[in-house]
């Protein structure tokens, strides 16, 4: 599994990915951990990058890993079954908002959240 970031989106998170001290995660916003939005299991998920840092416990929860031109991206193993092989996080230039879109589902999140926890 792979994500490629388009340049755009690139300048987008780097801020993040210049920081040493800061790792992405790719959350699926189910309700569970400690970083959800939401706080119990919902229906109504989503997927946003998290910006946490280096020293903070989140391979508990984000124990996989997804491979970008960019760096690592951290997620919860069994949300995988929600992603594409190959993906792309893009931005879109009429809202200037990122977007997840893989190769077979198509549009993964038309806008993609960032929260930065640092």
């Amino acid at each position: 599994m792979k994500i490629t970031v388009t340049d755009d989106a690139a300048k987008k998170l780097q801020r993040y990915t210049d920081d040493s001290n800061a790792v992405l995660l790719l959350d699926f916003d189910d309700g569970v951990g400690a970083l959800s939005k939401v706080g119990v299991c919902s229906l109504n998920s989503d997927f946003r990058i998290l910006v946490v840092p280096k020293d903070m416990d989140y391979k508990k929860d984000y124990n996989e890993v997804i491979d970008s031109n960019i760096g690592k991206f951290y997620y919860k193993g069994y949300s995988k079954m929600y992603m594409d092989d190959n993906m792309k996080i893009s931005l879109n230039t009429n809202n200037s908002l990122l977007r997840l879109t893989g190769d077979n589902s198509g549009e993964l999140m038309p806008a993609l959240s960032i929260q930065d926890f640092r």
